[in-house]
């Protein structure tokens, strides 16, 4: 097994193990630990054909951005990111342009920019320099976060899209900015 390989169905593991933390918000916190991590296990247990869930999952719509493995931690150890409406909004706006754009809609492709990965990376880093200027330090260690896994080869896709953002976290994104804070 590859080290991408082993880290996208780690991934997969976080994700369900979020879901199931999610759906068992009402229980106990010591039950609400329980339940998710014997869902992060449970995704590895072969099911039929030898397929778990985490591979399955990962089959279906592939491996998560750097970006929401790193929120949805925070969000298992109880630290949600308060990323805050407005910057929600711009992800999400962000993605409902990029992807048709992606995916052939016009002549301009900027998926293909990620190739270029390490321009879009200073342009990327001096965007969350100024985020961490104004007090929002959450963009940079996201950023830093994001690129020290990108260069170390984490991520399957050489995309440096692909470890900033993903469609799951756009549509995050998306609620958030429409819904506002949760109270």
């Amino acid at each position: 097994m590859t080290v991408q390989a082993a880290f996208g169905l780690a991934a997969q593991a976080l994700l369900v193990a979020w879901i199931f933390w999610t759906l068992a918000a009402r229980a106990p916190s010591h039950f609400h630990r329980i339940i998710a991590a014997g869902a992060a296990v449970a995704a590895f247990i072969p099911i039929a054909d030898g397929v778990s869930a985490a591979m399955a999952s990962r089959a279906l719509w592939g491996d998560p951005s750097v970006t929401t493995l790193q929120l949805l931690v925070l969000a298992l150890a109880g630290r949600p990111a308060n990323v805050g409406r407005g910057p929600a909004a711009a992800l999400a706006l962000f993605g409902l342009v990029f992807y048709p754009l992606a995916l052939g809609l016009g002549d301009f492709d900027p998926y293909r920019l990620g190739y270029a990965a390490w321009p879009v990376a200073a342009a990327l880093g001096a965007a969350a320099l100024l985020a961490w200027r104004r007090g929002q330090p959450l963009w940079l260690w996201l950023l830093a976060v994001d690129l020290a896994a990108f260069a170390a080869g984490l991520p399957e896709s050489d995309n440096l899209w692909d470890a900033l953002f993903d469609p799951l976290l756009v549509a995050a994104a998306l609620i958030a900015a429409v819904r506002g804070p949760r109270r």
